[in-house]
């Protein structure tokens, strides 16, 4: 196994074993029904990618203490889909400079 791939593979259960296990069963849930959307050989979809779902994985991912500095822009672009620009005051936050990773 790659020194990275283990790596990733022990952040992972690093991670797993801090949440509880109804949310580790939700994570899991989750990866299940992601990886049955898409044809791994080809990567293209099974069939349409709900993008509600995937909205409601960022948003948990907040509400379980996931700093937004953290989310990637494909995650924010979701956020600004599901609640507009200003998305961040949904958590309390009065500017998106709040949470800027520069």
């Amino acid at each position: 196994m790659e020194k990275s791939h283990k790596m990733f593979l022990d952040m992972k259960q690093k991670f797993m074993n801090s949440i509880p296990e109804e949310m580790q069963e939700n994570y899991r849930a989750f990866g299940e029904r992601f990886h049955k959307s898409f044809n791994v050989e080809t990567g293209r979809p099974n069939n349409d990618i709900c993008l509600e779902e995937a909205l409601s994985y960022v948003v948990e991912s907040i509400k379980s203490g996931l700093h937004p500095k953290y989310l990637t822009e494909d995650e924010k672009a979701l956020l600004i889909a599901g609640y507009g620009e200003k998305w961040y005051t949904k958590w309390g936050y009065s500017s998106d400079k709040d949470f800027s990773s520069e």
